[in-house]
């Protein structure tokens, strides 16, 4: 199964878009939106050693290069997933409980299906993830092997096991985690190579719609400061309102999950100017792949409502101001959905442009890149992806038509010659 989906990516990779010897090239769009999800006044993109080397119309009057022209598709910055699981996977999804099957696959066959989950997300159009608790060094590994370019996949920013009371079982006579057992929990995901420092701020997963506290505010601001002094920044998981306040206080750099926030937590969370990551559609997903995973028809009852008071949650803290990044939550079979959360996010209020921005500009400032990715402007990394509809008249341009996918400066993925292949993924019905 693997070799066969990874020999057809390298069949699609043959089909190229320039000389490869071609030192400048030139594509020219029908249409260019920037990740602010304005329209610019231009149609080329010049793109040199990977980056951007200009943006404008008839660049080829000033610049020397092969152009490419691309005849009626519109072109958008490369996306940013800022919360996925790219390490769980498996060879196929069979009825029953996906999770069990998880906990006793041996890790080759897990390596090789975060291979194909790599490559479901780049026929997504997403070009840079955040990939949030893994095991057994399998995300460090899958980083490794797409910079080297092995393996074709997004850029991974990495976290490693996320710091949970599963991960960082307590010392014996040690009733609950002080802020020194943070603080070195976090030290030694620093010490793995860890990019970011995931907390586990209170449970809550998949069919567990449950929120209870697993650590106190001062053993969060403990995490948080320790991966503040090692100059990386720190997520907290809070599948509702209960470590919302412990995360604001310690300064995280973005919070994941949290349903049925206040409203005086949503202004915290804007005037700190932390990102919140939603991740709506995932719930949406369960509830729709519940066979897979053994969920009853309560339980997806239970899923969808809980999408609903997302998007509650979501539209108040737009209109409040705060920043929203687009998170798929993906896992297992979820990979190839990774963009249905920008359909939530306009169910919950967000015009398309803005919707866009998730996905652009908030994902790069979530992640530190706000002068390298998610947008498409001279100096920038060659990330771009080209749909073939208007997204800004129906989102779902994104979602079902993505042609091709540039990531710095290389054509990843090009469904020219077949548009059938085009990723077109069941989002389903959210509530």
């Amino acid at each position: 199964m693997y070799k066969q989906i990874l020999v057809g990516f390298l069949i699609i990779g043959t089909l190229g878009l320039a000389p490869a010897n071609a030192d400048t090239v030139i594509y020219r769009f029908a249409k260019i939106i920037d990740g602010t999800g304005e329209i610019l006044d231009a149609r080329d993109i010049a793109v040199e050693n990977k980056r951007i080397k200009a943006v404008g119309n008839n660049l080829d009057a000033s610049i020397t290069g092969t152009i490419v022209t691309l005849d009626g598709l519109t072109a958008l910055p490369g996306l940013i997933d800022a919360h996925t699981h790219i390490t769980y996977g498996l060879s196929q999804y069979p009825d029953g409980d996906a999770w069990a099957a998880l906990g006793t696959v041996e890790r080759a066959e897990r390596f090789e299906a975060s291979k194909i989950n790599a490559l479901k997300t780049l026929q997504t159009g997403v070009t840079s993830v955040r990939d949030l608790n893994a095991d057994q060094q399998l995300d460090f590994d899958l980083k490794k092997a797409i910079n080297s370019g092995e393996v074709p996949g997004p850029r991974i920013y990495t976290s490693g096991p996320g710091i949970h009371p599963f991960n960082d079982p307590l010392p014996e006579g040690m009733e609950a985690a002080t802020a020194d057992f943070l603080r070195l929990a976090t030290s030694r995901r620093i010490a793995m190579g860890a990019d970011w420092i995931k907390v586990f701020g209170t449970t809550g997963s998949a069919s567990d719609l449950t929120s209870r506290a697993y650590y106190s505010a001062e053993a969060i601001a403990a995490a948080a400061d320790a991966a503040k002094a090692a100059g990386k920044r720190i997520t907290v998981h809070t599948y509702g309102p209960e470590a919302v306040d412990a995360a604001i206080t310690a300064g995280v750099t973005s919070i994941d999950h949290p349903v049925g926030m206040s409203d005086q937590q949503i202004t915290a969370m804007a005037s700190a100017g932390i990102i919140y990551v939603p991740t709506i559609d995932h719930n949406r997903y369960y509830a729709q792949h519940g066979s897979e995973y053994g969920y009853g028809d309560d339980i997806q009852a239970n899923l969808h409502v809980f999408v609903g008071r997302n998007i509650e949650t979501a539209r108040r803290a737009h209109t409040a101001g705060v920043t929203l990044a687009m998170g798929s939550d993906a896992v297992l079979s979820g990979f190839g959905e990774n963009t249905c959360e920008l359909k939530a996010f306009v169910a919950a209020g967000l015009s398309t442009a803005e919707a866009i921005q998730t996905a652009t500009v908030g994902g790069a400032k979530l992640l530190g890149e706000e002068n390298n990715l998610g947008r498409l402007q001279p100096g920038y990394e060659a990330d771009f992806i080209a749909v073939t509809g208007d997204p800004l008249a129906d989102i779902s341009a994104i979602t079902d038509g993505v042609m091709m996918v540039m990531k710095a400066g290389e054509l990843v993925i090009d469904h020219r010659a077949d548009p059938a292949q085009i990723n077109k993924p069941n989002c389903g019905t959210l509530y």
